[in-house]
């Protein structure tokens, strides 16, 4: 038992190829042990069953020759005076009393000289011929036979062929006979092969080259089957580790249960990633309802000593207009105190919720209506603007205020962007039932490390500023069911995306903080 695990544990160990290769070569075992049984054993059949007849034909033809070398010899028969007519009368003499016991055998003559041949006995039975027919079958058999009668008379040594048709075969036992070491003529008996030995043998033959060309085929198949196997199983394995790295990267699509499984883990993973987003979202929620909290509070803060500062300003106008230079500090004091209030007003719009005013309106004018009062900051820093407004655009139902100072923090943020002046692109288009809104400049980009980080509250790269622009950006598109996205380049540009639904899918801000 612990064996029989040991063996179980070690193909498991083993790589699914090597898996697949143990298994094919146990299933294809069999039919190879068979083959091999075919060729090495029962082959032995066939020797035995030629060797079998060889020896009675050999006897047959030794005893033959030797009585049919003595009586010509005892003739006083030479190579150059020996005749025809001596040769057949004397072999047919000496064959003639082998034939009763030997009736499947057939004995033949062949005299060179004459190039003719006498047979004696058939391979099939008796039967009696006319002198047509009896030349007829001499001169089939003679084509037959001639390879192996010049053979022997030509070597001067005895051989044993097989002769005849895949359905008809014959075994032949040739000798040549010597009379002072040449070639007089040259006797030969044959036997005809068992019809099922030589059937059985033939088809065998072709079981054996079917099955190796099966097993060929088997294996070819394997190794394409395998090799399609493994090629799938890498790419999910690189699929894997690709994703090990980055989840965001899916499986490709495969075919199969491969497949199946790419589609579950792709799943899986797009699952993981929802769930991080949605982590992530109520992270910043909570993390952006603390800080409007904070924000809403520190602004109510400074909103008092800030209107005490105002009006303490606005006394001194009037209490020392008499008095030389005090203009010039009041409003230095004043567009101090302007300057404060607009950025405790940028805390209050962030930390509290304000009331949505909801009216029909086209995204192309509000564009238009911003960038006709920042043309001169464009001509100043000497910035292009290229536009592509959909004319066919659909109106739709928003806050036009809030959405003007999304449009104001974008475009000033990429004016900002091009000191040295560059263009603007503002791209508007309508698609299944999107609006879509994209700012693309040409300025400085955003760093790969700080993209992720530019609609966080008060994150911001310039000397001045809360950093809070974007963020409020971000939370009136979120108000509107809408969303918006940076590409940036460093050195190339920066491109802000805005999608707004043409239904209105309006959310309470207080969700967002």
């Amino acid at each position: 038992m612990l064996k029989n695990k040991s063996r179980f544990s070690y193909i498991k160990s083993k790589s699914l190829t090597n898996q697949i290769v143990i298994i094919i070569a146990a299933i294809m075992l069999i039919p190879l042990l068979a083959l091999m049984y075919d060729i090495f054993f029962a082959s032995r059949t066939d020797e035995v069953v030629f060797l079998d007849k060889e020896q009675r034909l050999e006897t047959l033809i030794k005893s033959t020759n030797t009585e049919f070398t003595k009586n010509l010899e005892s003739l006083g028969a030479t190579p150059d005076d020996v005749s025809s007519t001596m040769l057949n009368s004397e072999f047919t003499r000496v064959v003639e009393p082998f034939v009763p016991t030997n009736l499947d055998i057939r004995f033949s003559l062949y005299i060179p000289r004459t190039e003719k041949i006498t047979l004696i006995g058939f391979l099939h039975a008796y039967r009696v011929l006319s002198a047509e027919q009896e030349v007829q079958r001499e001169t089939e058999i003679f084509a037959n036979t001639k390879l192996g009668l010049k053979a022997a008379e030509m070597g001067n040594e005895p051989l044993f062929r097989i002769s005849g048709t895949w359905n008809d075969q014959i075994v032949e036992y040739i000798s040549p006979v010597v009379l002072e070491g040449k070639v007089v003529a040259v006797i030969s008996a044959g036997e005809r092969l068992d019809p099922f030995f030589y059937q059985s043998n033939y088809f065998r033959k072709l079981l054996r080259y079917f099955t190796l060309g099966l097993l060929a085929l088997v294996m070819i198949g394997t190794l394409l089957i395998i090799r399609n196997i493994t090629k799938g199983v890498d790419r999910l394995k690189q699929g894997l580790q690709r994703m090990e790295k980055d989840i965001h990267h899916l499986l490709p699509e495969m075919s199969g249960e491969l497949g199946q499984v790419a589609q579950a883990v792709n799943r899986m993973a797009v699952g993981l990633t929802e769930k991080e987003r949605l982590e992530e979202q109520l992270n910043q929620s909570e993390h952006l309802i603390a800080l409007g909290r904070l924000a809403t509070g520190v602004a109510h803060e400074l909103r008092n000593p800030i209107g005490i500062i105002k009006t303490i300003a606005e006394l001194m106008k009037q209490e020392y207009a008499q008095m030389s230079g005090i203009e010039e500090f009041t409003r230095a004091i004043d567009e101090q105190v302007d300057r404060q209030n607009f950025q405790i007003q940028e805390l209050l719009d962030f930390g509290r919720p304000d009331k949505v005013s909801i009216k029909e309106c086209s995204v192309n004018d509000l564009i238009n209506g911003v960038l006709s009062f920042s043309s001169a900051m464009f001509r100043e820093q000497q910035v292009s603007i290229e536009l592509q407004l959909d004319d066919k655009l659909s109106k739709i139902f928003a806050d036009t205020e809030k959405l003007k100072q999304v449009f104001v923090n974008i475009i000033v943020n990429a004016a900002e962007a091009m000191p040295s002046g560059g263009n603007l692109k503002i791209i508007t288009k309508e698609t299944d039932n999107m609006i879509i809104i994209s700012f693309s400049d040409t300025g400085e980009g955003i760093p790969p490390d700080e993209k992720s980080r530019i609609f966080d509250p008060f994150y911001t790269t310039k000397s001045t500023g809360t950093g809070l622009g974007l963020s409020i950006s971000y939370q009136s598109i979120k108000l509107h069911g809408g969303t918006i996205v940076v590409d940036s380049d460093p050195n190339i540009g920066s491109t802000f995306i805005i999608t707004l639904p043409v239904t209105p899918q309006l959310r309470d801000r207080s969700d967002l903080l």
